[in-house]
């Protein structure tokens, strides 16, 4: 009878001591999980802010330069708008006006009245478009009929206006380029 009563006294749980100790090392586990699902989720969102910021700026600034260099004549320049013709492919006269309005780069086409809305919107998120003019001479300008060569910066953030100024997503991106009016 002694044996059963034997298997009794070695059948003893774990202490106090012995679970608080194993808590607090799957605790430190759990926490090094956490901080690198986190730092790679910041790290993600930081990426795709950059890309999409990036993106946005380079459509704009390449469709922007590709129209202004088969330029015929700037007919109205501004430091944040520039009103311009051009022939097309069909050999057609196009009047177009590219402008910032809130955080939209718009174009708008008024020459020949195109079928689609007017203004377009290219892309949202702009923070800052300027145009800077230049003459024959690489001189600054402001007469729109003297204007030979034109800078184009643009700075663009996400179109996600809830994005808090310190989150991984809230990106910037500065592009900017020179456009030599072929056509005059």
């Amino acid at each position: 009878m002694s044996e059963p009563r034997d298997k009794m006294n070695n059948e003893r749980g774990y202490t106090l001591t012995e679970l608080l100790t194993s808590m607090a090392v799957v605790g430190l586990l759990m926490a090094a999980i956490f901080l690198t699902l986190h730092q790679g989720q910041a790290a993600y969102l930081f990426g795709a802010g950059r890309a999409e910021v990036q993106q946005n700026a380079r459509i704009a600034l390449d469709l922007m330069t590709s129209e202004l260099r088969t330029g015929s004549q700037v007919s109205a320049a501004t430091a944040t708008s520039i009103t311009f013709r051009f022939l097309d492919e069909s050999s057609t006269l196009v009047t177009v006006q590219y402008s910032l309005n809130g955080t939209n780069l718009e174009r708008n086409q008024t020459v020949p009245a195109p079928a689609t809305a007017q203004p377009e919107v290219l892309i949202g998120g702009v923070s800052n478009l300027t145009f800077t003019y230049y003459d024959m001479n690489n001189v600054v300008t402001t007469t729109a009929t003297s204007v030979r060569a034109v800078d184009i910066a643009l700075t663009t953030q996400p179109e996600d206006t809830t994005l808090a100024p310190s989150a991984p997503g809230n990106q910037r991106a500065v592009v900017g380029g020179r456009v030599l009016l072929r056509n005059l």
